[in-house]
């Protein structure tokens, strides 16, 4: 296996993704796509919810949610920021 050794900063933006990160040369050609393991933390919440029998939501509930929450940052700011 070849191993890759990431700058500091590199490495604390990687560590604190919340999805894959697409990896590009310096001329932005695609090299990979690096994808963080899940926590035990993490795995620990999805057995759960899985196990629950919970059907959860559909894709258009949960794009439903998504476009009102948009909708709403839209008129009155995104107060996260």
């Amino acid at each position: 296996m070849v191993e890759l050794v990431v700058t500091a900063e590199q490495a604390k933006l990687l560590a604190d993704a919340i999805e894959s990160v697409e990896i590009v040369d310096a001329q932005g050609n695609r090299l990979g796509f690096f994808a963080r393991r899940f926590s035990g933390h993490e795995v620990s919440i999805a057995a759960g919810r899985a196990a629950s029998g919970d059907a959860g939501r559909s894709t258009g509930e949960v794009l439903e949610r998504l476009q009102a929450q948009a909708i709403n940052d839209a008129l009155h700011g995104d107060m996260a920021s």
